[in-house]
Formats: structure tokens, sequence, C-alpha cells
């Protein structure tokens, strides 16, 4: 029996100075984080009493959260952050954010509501903690701009995952019951043609980056997008995308997307009677209407020179990917 207690004793002693051990690692970690982000020009502030939940949790609380980017054009608040790990698996982490934030974004500010926003993930041990699997899910969010729009998402639902290749990660995200802003529909579609929610909306693809993914540490940069499947599902609209694209250092894409679309000419309407001069082209019209198949358009995007075309038509600049 004594030598059970002592067991005990030792074992509980152990691993009471594993959870001291690694409860001054993530403290430590957080100032090294805190500090690479003021050292790269980020405003942060937030206030903490340090790791708890002993013996079993690594329980890190953030209040009054705040982060500005160096050129001030995005920045983040909220009044909380909690990050947990089992202590027998740090390298898994648990976050719950609150329920209410406040985005800033160039020109407006967006006060966002969430239900039960949940995020799950895990990293490598290592100097940099290297990302290998992200999730996170909210349901009910909630959109207002101080421009005066507003909006909502009935569920949302992203994850990323270490992919087969060197660098490479599986990116999946869906977002379901997406409402049009009321003053953006008055503007592209006056005449209610298409339904006021959008159905779905889905992104799947494989994406190539020039480093890990890590906590800490400079960023990586997208290098290449495998996509395979882009969805949109919006009443008499129905879209399908793939294909490859290869961004280059100044992160313009270079390759090709080819979309299936259902319910083309309605979008072609509605872009002319929001006044974009393309969508006027009878000349555009046409090309597409050879193109379709019954009601199904096949049309394949190119990205070439910083520039997107449509076959021989030009559609404007192409979307820079950094």
């Amino acid at each position: 029996m004594r030598f059970i207690l002592i067991l005990v004793a030792l074992v509980a002693l152990a691993f009471g100075g594993w959870w001291i051990w690694g409860s001054r690692a993530v403290d430590a970690r957080l100032a090294d984080l805190t500090q690479e982000l003021r050292t790269a020009g980020w405003q942060v502030d937030y206030a903490t009493d340090g790791t708890g939940g002993f013996p079993y949790r690594f329980d890190l609380d953030l209040r009054d959260l705040s982060l500005v980017s160096p050129n001030g054009t995005f920045g983040w608040q909220s009044p909380r952050l909690r990050v947990v790990a089992q202590s027998y698996q740090p390298n898994r982490l648990i976050v719950a954010a609150d329920e209410t934030h406040r985005v800033s974004i160039p020109g407006q500010d967006l006060d966002i509501t969430v239900t039960g926003p949940r995020a799950s993930g895990a990293v490598e041990i290592g100097e940099t903690l290297p990302l290998t699997e992200f999730t996170t899910e909210a349901s009910d969010l909630a959109v207002a701009s101080s421009q005066g729009w507003e909006t909502r998402i009935a569920t949302l639902l992203a994850a990323l995952r270490e992919g087969a290749s060197v660098n490479g990660y599986d990116a999946y995200a869906k977002a379901t019951g997406i409402a049009v802003p009321e003053a953006w529909r008055g503007a592209w579609d006056p005449s209610g043609n298409l339904p006021a929610e959008i159905t779905a909306l889905t992104f799947d693809a494989d994406l190539g980056l020039d480093a890990p993914l890590t906590l800490s540490g400079a960023p990586a940069r997208i290098e290449r997008i495998d996509l395979r499947d882009l969805a949109l599902d919006w009443g008499p609209v129905r879209a399908q995308g793939r294909g490859t694209l290869e961004v280059g250092p100044d992160g313009a894409p270079e390759g090709e997307v080819v979309l299936e679309i259902t319910g083309w000419d309605t979008l072609l309407d509605l872009a002319a009677q929001a006044g974009v001069p393309l969508a006027e082209s009878s000349l555009l019209r046409g090309a597409l209407g050879s193109m379709a198949q019954g009601e199904v358009l096949t049309a394949p995007i190119t990205f070439a020179g910083g520039m997107m075309r449509l076959g021989f038509i030009p559609l404007g600049p192409a979307p820079l990917l950094r």
C-alpha cells in the first residue's frame, strides 16, 4: 500500500510539474507572438491573467482584445477570446470566441454578431507552431455596416488541413442562407429577378504555399490554387467552377478556370440594368449564346498578364491574390 501511495504521489508531482512548465511556455509564447506583431507594426492590446486550468487544461483568456494592422486599414475588436488545450494533448487547441465583434476595413466598420462561434485545430510542437488542421463553424451570423447595409448568414463552415504535397493544404468553406443587402439588390436587381437570399456558396480547393502556415513567424504566401469546386446556388442561377491558377510574385494569377453557369442570361440582364458597359454589348450576348448548350453556359476564364478574358472578350483586371 505504501508503495502505491508513493507512486501516486510521484505521478501527481510529475503531472503538476508538467503543467507548471507548460503554462509558463504558453505565457512565453503569447508574449513572443505579441512582440512579433508589434515589431511588425501591428497595434496589439488585450488583458489577461495568464494561463489557468490546473491541472488538466491550459486555459488562456484574452479580454478587451484589439488588433490594428500596420497601415491602419484593418482592425478587429472583441470582448473576449479563449484558447484551451488539454494538458495531456497540448498541440490540439479549442478556441471559444465572443458572440460580438467589430471589424474595420477601408471606409467602414462592421459590427458582427454570431451564435455559437467555435473553432478547433492542431499544431506541431516546435518554434513556430506549424498548423496541421483547423476547423471553424458558426450560425446566425449578422453583419451591420457603418455605411448602412446589413446582411446575415445562416450557417458558416470552414476547414483547413495539411495536403499531400509540400506546403499544400486542403481548404473547404461553405456558407448557406446568405441574405443579399437591400441596398445592393436595389442597385443590381430592382425588378427582383433573383431571391433575396443566396441558398449556398461553396469553395473547395488545394492550396500551395511557399511555406507552412504557422502561429508565429513570417506569414506564408499563396503560390497555387487547384480549384476543385466553386459553386453558387441562387434561385434560377447556378454556377460551378474548377481549374488551376499559379500566383506570381506580384499576386496576379495565371491559368484558367472553367465555369458552368445555368441562368447566365439572367446575370447578364442584371449586369446590363446595373449599367455595366460590357454587359450591354450585343457582341458579348451573341458570343455567350453561341457557346451555351441549352440553359448551361460553359465559360473558360483565362487569367494572363494581370487580366481576365473569356475567349477573345476582355473581362477586366484579375484580382490580386497576395
